[in-house]
């Protein structure tokens, strides 16, 4: 079974919506069997989408976990965000690196590395952090941080030393640099501080693959997605963001696995003209690049296929593609998440149909 989800496709039930008219979506609705669900307000998509509940994990275990890391056991992992420091004020990076100035960041940060702590190279500005030490520490998530400023957001409690000694030498490794010194001289913000955050150790989680009996991969942009998908199992891969992904070499991958859960992530819904146009634009390539191609392989191949789609609110629609005896002319979008004929199901219970 191959189920693509499209997160932040939907707007809200009272607004009109912004794909309806499009040719691919509406064969959809034609040709599936339209189902709606709702999440509780504790309940997280991704992890409802891989059967998985009751949960709470941190950023940290979940982004060494993304990054394909077996640390020792009852090590503490961190994720660690690549900011920008100057003076005491902490930013978000604003332009990011080039490949040539990761490069020179990923071959600094083995500097950082002690004995009890270990940074992992990760994806562009996000890396992982292993203590192999038991702290009870306090740790500011980068939003924090930025709002309280540098030296009223330091790691404090046991094992403080040793991270504020990395966050630190981090400072002061990276600022010299040829091409962050280049960057302060243009007005753009350097990449500058390490700064580890999300700590928590690696929860064991039930193995969903084996209790669903069959191997699954998991597609996703989030580290944390990626993350929870290995410790339940799953094979898992990287996927650029809805508006960065190329479509013409999306769809043979989508074509090509017996069972995978593909998330698309689109992003908050566009509030001006200019990128309400956009993303129309980019949502009509989806439609005639992926869309109507995977609706004619579906019928051609007679492979499960299901799409869904979600919105900020916690709710969203499933269309079970061309399921025998159960198309319905349900529309796929908005309008059926205010329909009360249509059924609702369990999104957990999803990759075992």
């Amino acid at each position: 079974m191959s189920i693509i989800v499209l997160k932040g496709l939907l707007g809200s039930s009272e607004g009109e919506s912004l794909f309806a008219d499009i040719e691919g979506f509406r064969k959809i609705s034609f040709g599936s069997k339209i189902l709606k669900f709702e999440l509780e307000p504790d309940e997280v998509l991704e992890a409802s989408l891989l059967g998985l509940s009751n949960l709470i994990l941190d950023q940290g275990p979940l982004t060494v976990a993304a990054l394909g890391w077996n640390p020792p056991e009852r090590s503490l992992h961190f994720h660690v965000s690549m900011l920008s420091l100057q003076g005491e004020d902490i930013q978000f990076v604003t332009k990011g690196p080039s490949a040539e100035e990761l490069a020179v960041i990923d071959a600094q940060l083995e500097r950082l590395n002690t004995k009890s702590l270990t940074i992992l190279k990760g994806e562009g500005l996000d890396n992982g952090l292993v203590c192999e030490k038991q702290l009870d520490i306090r740790t500011y998530r980068p939003s924090e941080a930025i709002q309280a400023g540098f030296m009223n957001s330091q790691p404090f409690g046991d094992g403080e030393n040793d991270l504020r000694r990395l966050i630190d030498d981090s400072v002061n490794i990276l600022s010299g640099l040829e091409f962050n010194l280049r960057r302060v001289d243009q007005g753009i913000a350097p990449i500058n501080l390490c700064w580890p955050w999300g700590q928590g150790e690696r929860q064991k989680i039930s193995n969903r693959a084996l209790e669903l009996g069959m191997p699954w991969i998991v597609r996703a942009h989030s580290l944390a997605t990626r993350g929870l998908a290995r410790l339940s199992g799953f094979q898992a891969e990287k996927i650029p963001l809805f508006a960065e992904v190329e479509f013409r070499e999306l769809l043979p991958i989508l074509q090509g696995d017996a069972h995978a859960l593909t998330i698309l992530d689109l992003g908050a819904m566009p509030v001006g003209d200019e990128q309400i146009e956009n993303r129309l634009a980019r949502l009509h390539e989806f439609s005639q690049v992926v869309i109507e191609p995977l609706l004619d392989w579906q019928l051609d191949t007679k492979s499960n296929l299901a799409l869904v789609a979600t919105n900020r609110a916690n709710e969203g629609l499933i269309a079970l593609v061309a399921k025998p005896n159960e198309r319905d002319t349900l529309p796929f979008d908005e309008r059926s998440l205010a329909e009360r004929k249509v059924p609702r199901m369990n999104l957990m219970s999803l990759l075992a149909l």
